[in-house]
């Protein structure tokens, strides 16, 4: 629930990103500023992020590469003279022979249908390749929320604790001056106060360096976003495993075997279509000088053992069919155990999350309380003071960090698996 609500689909949003792609080529995407939510996050970088803009001058190739298949033999005009130019009587071109003929090839087998598949197919492994790279920036920035998102936290957190430390250090000087505690744990207080200080300015420049990396999503160095929009602390439940591997092979990186192998198979058609020759015919019209006389000519050319000189190429494209197939059934297995890891890693970060926030926080701050109450009292010591205050803390910044690590492990579930993690 890093946006507040659901988790968005990242699948989803890849689909809509290249009508994103092309509105913003006509209409540029504006910058996002002020407090920003992750669906502002992602919209900015599926219109902006420069590793994407190479994926329309690609497809605009293969779509030439298709007009070009698509294309029939071309239909050729020849001339020729014949017995001119020699020696004797036809030493010029008073006996000649001259013939002028239209020439073309019948292709056959279908090939130029098959052609104009293995090109179709070759768009559709630019598509799965293209949805690769979306997802793979979706993810990346749903990781940089997640770290700006927490960066937040522990600036709150450490502005928290700052003032807690400069409150301490306001409640210590009565106490040093009525002589009710001793000038060392006025000077510990302070020295506390200023560590607090310098831990709120690490955790700025976190921020700071977590907003610029997050901008440099939508091709920019300079943030202008003020903030981001997260419920950073909620994290729900997991899905089951067997919810998410329902539909495994609905991932992008297992999508692109089987664009791969629409395309081998396009190209073993066209293979098999080179197993029939192509039948080249002429046919014109000679002028013979002797005669003085007008005949038509015509001829056929026609391939023999065309079978056997193609059987390579459809030997070839076999294997490398069969080679996809392995290597995607390979790459399923390696995806169903990275997902059943991360499963067993969210479960544990999610335990982690409810035992801090339901158990521990709620222990450690009552004790603080108590804590600070006594020592008010003369009953504790500034030393337990303190460790109380610190434990505290520490607490909160491991209830900050486990609630971020729950959705990362999240976004890449989701990223494997293809699917939406419903409810969270």
């Amino acid at each position: 629930t890093i946006c507040g609500r659901k988790t968005l689909n990242l699948k989803c949003l890849a689909i809509v990103a290249c009508a994103t792609i092309a509105t913003v080529t006509c209409n540029a995407q504006e910058i996002p500023s002020g407090t920003i939510s992750l669906r502002d996050a992602l919209a900015a970088t599926l219109s902006m992020n420069p590793r994407l803009r190479s994926f329309p001058l690609r497809k605009e190739v293969l779509l030439g590469d298709s007009e070009i298949a698509e294309l029939k033999p071309p239909l050729m005009l020849g001339a020729e003279v014949e017995d001119a130019l020699g020696t004797g009587d036809i030493r010029d071109f008073t006996g000649a022979e001259a013939t002028l003929r239209l020439s073309s090839v019948v292709e056959m087998g279908g090939k130029r249908a098959a052609r104009v598949g293995v090109v179709s197919r070759r768009i559709g492994v630019l598509n799965a390749e293209q949805r690769v790279v979306e997802l793979d920036l979706l993810v990346e920035v749903v990781r940089r929320f997640i770290d700006v998102a927490v960066a937040q936290e522990q600036v709150a957190l450490q502005e928290r604790s700052t003032a807690i430390a400069e409150q301490t250090v306001n409640s210590i000087g009565p106490l040093v001056t009525a002589g009710q505690a001793p000038q060392l744990e006025m000077d510990r207080a302070r020295a506390a106060f200023l560590r607090a200080r310098l831990a709120e300015q690490a955790a700025n420049a976190l921020l700071g360096s977590a907003r610029i990396q997050l901008a440099s999503m939508w091709a920019t160095n300079t943030p202008q976003f003020d903030a981001v929009s997260s419920n950073i602390l909620t994290v729900g439940q997991a899905e089951s495993i067997e919810a998410l591997l329902a539909e495994l092979a609905s991932n992008p990186d297992i999508e692109i075997f089987a664009a791969e192998s629409r395309l081998l198979e396009a190209e073993l058609r066209l293979a098999q279509t080179r197993q029939e020759g192509d039948i080249q015919w002429s046919a014109g019209i000679r002028h013979l000088k002797e005669f003085d006389d007008t005949g038509f000519a015509f001829g056929v050319t026609i391939p023999l053992f065309n079978k056997a000189r193609a059987s390579g190429a459809e030997r070839s494209a076999r294997a490398n069919l069969q080679e996809v197939e392995v290597r995607q059934l390979t790459a399923l297995n390696a995806i169903e155990g990275e997902i059943r890891s991360l499963h067993q890693a969210l479960q544990q970060a999610i335990n982690e999350v409810n035992t801090l926030q339901q158990q521990v926080i709620p222990i450690l701050q009552d004790v603080q309380q108590q804590t600070l109450q006594a020592y008010g009292a003369g009953n504790y010591s500034y030393v337990e003071l303190i460790t109380a205050q610190q434990e505290f803390l520490d607490a909160q910044l491991s209830l900050i960090s486990s609630a971020g690590n729950v959705h990362r492990i999240r976004a890449e579930i989701e990223r494997l698996s293809g699917l939406p993690l419903t409810g969270q």
